[in-house]
């Protein structure tokens, strides 16, 4: 019996099979010519839809779209894969872009996103990084709220918060109980599990929040737990 090669292997059907990882191929221009069944859920999007043939601008706020359509320009133009890390719905990401020739001779790029990732290690992909952040779940936080939770979450004392945010210890506490009240937690130790189990960075405070997807696309349990 001949031995079997990685050349023999349905990758996609393998790929089928984790919930967490979407695959898709897109054209120069942002649309989406096919998709494998997980990527509607790892986006939060409505898998009733049929997303073939609709450009990422019609899914997408215009920025967020945008910026993606300019790593699919980098891809093509450069030939290289591209590694892109975004934090999406309350999920740290990874996307690998890859260039790719249709049957048609035309460009397309080929893109896998895996979700709930850390920091890739080194490859020889070039990397970037989404300026914006879809906290997901955690929307309904402040700007101030959010900077609160993140940096007692990575360790910071209530003083400590509030000498780097420009607030009194009280000020802090106050957000601190306005952040329990929503999440439904009390304790600091609480918070730093949220902060943990989101992957959430202190870089991340400079990125510009955003709600990337359009609500016509929002899977309904994003929508309930949006308006709760």
């Amino acid at each position: 019996m001949t031995r079997p090669e990685l050349s023999d292997i349905d990758f996609v059907k393998i790929l089928n099979e984790d919930p967490d990882i979407g695959v898709a191929i897109a054209s120069a221009d942002g649309e989406i010519i096919d998709y494998n069944v997980n990527t509607p859920h790892v986006f939060g999007a409505d898998p009733s839809h049929d997303y073939r043939g609709k450009r990422l601008d019609e899914i997408f706020e215009f920025e967020f779209a945008e910026e993606r359509l300019q790593w699919i320009r980098e891809v093509l133009e450069t030939r290289q894969p591209l590694r892109v890390e975004h934090f999406y719905q309350g999920h740290r990401m990874i996307s690998t872009m890859v260039p790719m020739i249709g049957e048609d001779q035309q460009a397309y790029v080929a893109i896998m996103t895996k979700r709930d990732c850390q920091t890739p290690a080194e490859s020889s992909a070039n990397r970037v990084m989404s300026q914006y952040l879809d906290l997901g779940p955690l929307s309904s936080l402040t700007k101030r709220e959010f900077e609160v939770l993140v940096l007692l979450g990575h360790g910071y004392s209530v003083p400590e918060a509030a000498k780097r945010l420009y607030r009194s210890p009280r000020t802090i506490e106050q957000h601190k109980a306005s952040i329990g009240r929503k999440l439904g937690v009390s304790a600091i130790a609480d918070i730093a599990r949220i902060v943990a189990v989101h992957g959430i960075k202190l870089e991340d405070l400079e990125l510009e929040r955003f709600l990337a997807l359009r609500p016509e696309f929002r899977h309904e349990q994003e929508k309930v737990a949006e308006s709760e």
